[in-house]
């Protein structure tokens, strides 16, 4: 029996067994959860609020275009660093030094995501179906 692919593009691949990244393949069975983050934007959001505090302090010191140039590159950082984020692989089975993650655009991190959840619901699922009593305990 071929398995399902929920999800595929990007380097990524998602079938009810499987999770191919770029990198590595995980098998579903042993994976906890996937989470999904932006960490850029923590090390964007605080300088850009800086540079337009900055701007908004001194500006009488400066010129239009030094004021404009500050806060458009504090707003274009924050929305770059919006667009990327990482997934991350939780999984009792992963050694810590083995990194879990994958990084990339939200949006197709975020289709990853639901994906696996997807078919880790509907593994369980078959799971529990297969089970003598239903499920029940």
């Amino acid at each position: 029996m071929s398995a399902r692919v929920h999800y595929q593009g990007g380097g990524f691949e998602v079938s009810d067994t499987l999770l191919k990244t770029p990198r590595k393949s995980y098998a579903l069975a042993g994976i906890e959860y996937v989470s999904v983050t932006r960490p850029l934007l923590l090390f964007t959001g605080p300088p850009a609020v800086g540079l337009v505090g900055f701007a908004v302090s001194f500006g009488r010191y400066l010129h239009m275009s030094e004021i404009a140039t500050l806060a458009g590159l504090s707003v274009a950082a924050v929305v770059v660093a919006a667009k990327f984020g990482v997934l991350r692989v939780h999984s009792l089975a992963l050694r810590d030094d083995e990194v879990a993650q994958s990084f990339g655009p939200i949006g197709r991190l975020r289709a990853v995501r639901a994906a696996v959840e997807t078919a880790m619901a509907k593994n369980a699922q078959q799971t529990t179906n297969l089970m003598p009593d239903g499920g029940a305990s």
